[in-house]
């Protein structure tokens, strides 16, 4: 009882290689179930094992001409619709039409490249994809960074963190908000140091100077105005040194 559902079912979905017809039939007869069945390349092949001095040589060398009468118009269908899936961008079923094709027309020079020319752009695709899902992966890496850094307080290491975030991917998630905000709290700190710098020189204070010119240098390592006076303090402190060292 079983088994007749089991083959209800499978010539419900097409099955034809389970059926009792094709599972007992000769060679021939399982040619001539899957021509039927469209399914010309398969057919061909079947058709083609069966041996001269058999009983069914002649009706499968019959088959195998009819099969070759037709092969070219089933390539052209299956090309056509290769075509259509291209033109509309789906790469994957435009390749597997142009296959099909080449099945019946293996020789096909034109069909051929275009076949080759969609498997290209496919791997095309996939490697942009890939590429793609690398960078979000490794900007989310960064864009995390950043954020402890910011946490921190260290701005000069959350700035680096969230350029190269909108270096991989310039509008991920709110990065540039998050850069601007870091910019902000390292122009004030930069100006906080610098003054810092600038009244410890004043007091005469100078490696206290140093120290803060040095923390601008680090936030910000083009500022001219703190290199100038840390240069300026370096020097004063090596003379004061040379006089220290005559006495």
């Amino acid at each position: 009882m079983y088994f007749r559902y089991f083959i209800i079912l499978l010539l419900l979905t097409g099955c034809v290689k389970f059926t009792p017809q094709y599972l007992s039939g000769s060679a021939y007869d399982r040619s001539l179930i899957l021509f039927n069945e469209g399914m010309m390349a398969e057919a061909r092949e079947i058709a083609f094992s069966v041996k001269k001095g058999e009983p069914e040589y002649k009706a499968a060398r019959d088959l195998l001409s009819q099969i070759d009468r037709l092969a070219p118009k089933f390539a052209e269908r299956h090309a056509a619709l290769g075509e259509e899936y291209e033109r509309v961008g789906l790469y994957s079923l435009a390749a597997k039409e142009y296959a099909a094709a080449l099945e019946f027309d293996p020789d096909n020079r034109i069909i051929s490249k275009k076949l080759e020319a969609v498997e290209q752009i496919q791997s095309s695709i996939q490697t942009e994809e890939l590429t793609t899902a690398n960078q979000e992966a490794l900007a989310n890496v960064h864009y995390k960074k950043g954020i402890a850094f910011l946490n921190s307080k260290q701005f000069a290491k959350a700035r680096d963190e969230f350029a190269l975030v909108m270096k991989l991917i310039p509008r991920y998630r709110d990065t540039e908000k998050l850069l601007t905000v870091t910019t902000k709290e390292i122009n004030e700190a930069i100006n906080i140091h610098l003054k810092n710098g600038i009244d410890y020189f004043q007091k005469e204070e100078l490696e206290l100077a140093i120290k803060e010119w040095k923390i601008v240098l680090e936030l910000d390592p083009y500022n001219k105005t703190a290199a100038d006076y840390k240069a300026r303090a370096e020097a004063i402190l090596e003379k004061m040194k040379d006089i220290q060292e005559q006495r």
